[in-house]
């Protein structure tokens, strides 16, 4: 076929970018590693086909077997990121970066830095909400508008979900993490900007004195009750019953600033009793929370400590392996499934299940309580030393705990004085005025002495 001068001058040119064909060669051994070289470059390129995606790069080098050691070494490269779910190319898609954090993460569960249920939350996460919007996305294409518009659809009237501010800040906080994992991966190199969101906090639910006497002691006279457990549907499961063990419980977190978390995992060879100048238990049980300190009991607690194991014993358990709660149930899941739901229970036949701001009150409140105390009848005792021994910050007991306090729960320390001539005046003042009758009368109840530990009685309770 003749091809006239008009036509040559159409042809289009070839793609410079393409491999001369001379020069393909397959390196033996690797299947589809290619090397070759193209006429855009006097450098030898390496060709790869992975899965979909056909991997590229430059060997930086003319020498043939230059080019082949090359090559060699980018095949067990990327098959290396492929086994550690780490992304290919430095352009990565949000998915890889999410499911290689993923991966980093659960080696960090299996050296003890993370707490598995950390892992089962992100999982989750990732699947229900961010990769089904965030996987067609690119690393460097999320900004702060992509990231506004997740948000909002998050709370979109299609998504029938009412997120509270705590609960985006943890979505919000998720993304900033796999996005930090890419920048340590060299896939960016800045961060966009985050949309802020502003979070009111609310004060932790808890029992004042009154409440809490109620509790404990109800606990107590209804040991050996039965009652239904049911579904959702209303539909009855099986019975339930009021153990000796749960107002245990009750009193030992109360002594103790534990967590529900910490009573998971709790063991009698966590378990000291310390006999000093004072005398206390001290846990040291496993991190929880991120913190490890070990934990000062008041002295309330040893004398439900000894009472616990004594029964344990009695039952065949109280070895140190042993669990302080639920030893017969290895699966903590169920454990703690069980404990709930008695105090669940007990929380209704006593009307205690809502606080005076209607926020529903669980296992948890009792750690609540147990702070809740101790800002208001410890003498002079400092946040920092409180913080430390219940395993938190001074930023959340401040946050959560200590906006419960008001003037009146702590008088005498506001009107304390270390002049001895006004310590006398005042009180001089204080028994004339409390002698006088006045026609203002203070309508504060007076404060209730907390029982940390009554005296069980030798046989259960009859149930009413």
């Amino acid at each position: 076929m003749v091809v006239s001068d008009e036509q040559s001058a159409f042809k289009k040119p070839r793609d410079p970018t393409l491999p001369i064909a001379k020069t393909l060669e397959k390196v033996r051994g690797y299947k589809t590693l290619t090397i070759y070289r193209m006429q855009k470059s006097p450098w030898y390129y390496v060709r790869l086909y992975e899965g979909k995606k056909v991997l590229r790069k430059s060997t930086g080098t003319s020498d043939r077997r230059d080019a082949i050691n090359f090559a060699e070494r980018f095949f067990v490269a990327v098959k290396t990121k492929l086994i550690n779910q780490q992304p290919l190319s430095n352009r990565s898609g949000f998915e890889v970066c999410a499911l290689g954090l993923m991966n980093e993460n659960k080696s960090r569960v299996e050296r003890g830095e993370l707490s598995q249920k950390k892992i089962d939350n992100d999982e989750y996460r990732l699947k229900k909400d961010l990769l089904p919007f965030f996987r067609k996305y690119e690393i460097a294409e999320i900004d702060y508008r992509l990231i506004n518009e997740y948000i909002s659809n998050l709370n979109s009237t299609n998504s029938c979900r009412n997120l509270s501010s705590s609960s985006i800040k943890i979505h919000l906080s998720h993304i900033k993490t796999v996005l930090r994992y890419s920048q340590k991966i060299g896939v960016v190199k800045t961060l966009p900007a985050f949309p802020t969101i502003k979070t009111i906090d609310k004060p932790r639910s808890w029992f004042n004195h009154a409440e809490y006497s109620k509790l404990h002691n109800t606990a107590r006279t209804h040991i050996g009750e039965k009652f239904a457990v049911s579904a959702k549907s209303k539909e009855k499961l099986r019975n339930g019953e009021l153990t000796e063990e749960l107002y245990d419980l009750i009193l030992f977190m109360t002594n103790t600033f534990i967590r529900p978390t910490d009573i998971r995992v709790l063991q009698h060879k966590h378990v000291t009793i310390v006999k000093s100048k004072q005398v206390y238990l001290r846990l040291t049980h496993p991190m929880t929370k991120s913190h490890a300190q070990p934990i000062v009991s008041l002295v309330g607690a040893i004398e439900v400590y000894e009472s616990i194991l004594q029964r344990q014993k009695a039952e065949g358990f109280g070895r140190p392996d042993d669990f302080l709660f639920q030893p017969q149930n290895e699966n903590r899941d169920y454990a703690m499934q069980q404990l709930h739901r008695q105090f669940d229970h007990l929380l209704k036949i006593t009307g205690l299940k809502k606080d005076a701001l209607a926020e529903s009150r669980t296992l948890y409140s009792l750690r609540h309580t147990a702070i809740m105390f101790r800002l208001m009848d410890s003498q002079g005792l400092d946040l920092l030393s409180l913080a430390r021994n219940a395993r938190t910050s001074v930023e959340m007991i401040d946050r959560f705990y200590a906006k419960h306090l008001t003037a009146e729960m702590n008088v005498e320390l506001i009107q304390s004085t270390r002049n001895d001539d006004l310590r006398s005046t005042n009180a001089a003042t204080a028994q004339r005025v409390k002698r006088q009758t006045t026609d203002i009368e203070l309508n504060a109840e007076p404060k209730q002495v907390i029982v940390l530990a009554p005296k069980k009685p030798k046989t259960k309770a009859k149930v009413p």
